[in-house]
């Protein structure tokens, strides 16, 4: 779910406390941007969905969270082609990926301490 190598060497680069803030902060951007992603997804709004999705993609990859960031990928590419189905089956998925990617990291983090 998240790649902990890449983890540990942006820990060992950066610092414990450094890594643990932009954690903090991909938590509450990452959630501003799935609510605006499953707005968009209502709306049909496939030019918000591209951008929202490429933006959490990118913070996903920064947060070592891959599988978060495969799904945004998905639906960033089926955004630009107006491609409804593989937007739907990784919307469905994202709400579950992205609270279990969130306790990953805070497991990952508190086991620093």
């Amino acid at each position: 779910m998240i790649d902990t190598a890449y983890l540990d060497s942006l820990t060992q680069l950066l610092g414990k406390n450094t890594v643990n803030q932009i954690r903090l902060e991909f938590v509450k951007d990452s959630s501003q941007k799935l609510e605006l992603l499953l707005t968009a997804w209502q709306e049909q709004d496939y030019q918000q969905l591209k951008q929202v999705s490429h933006s959490l993609k990118s913070a996903s990859l920064n947060m070592a969270a891959n599988q978060l960031a495969e799904q945004c990928a998905i639906i960033e590419a089926a955004s630009a082609n107006e491609q409804a189905s593989p937007i739907a089956a990784a919307i469905e998925l994202l709400p579950t990926l992205h609270k279990e990617t969130l306790a990953v990291l805070s497991d990952y983090f508190s086991m620093l301490s």
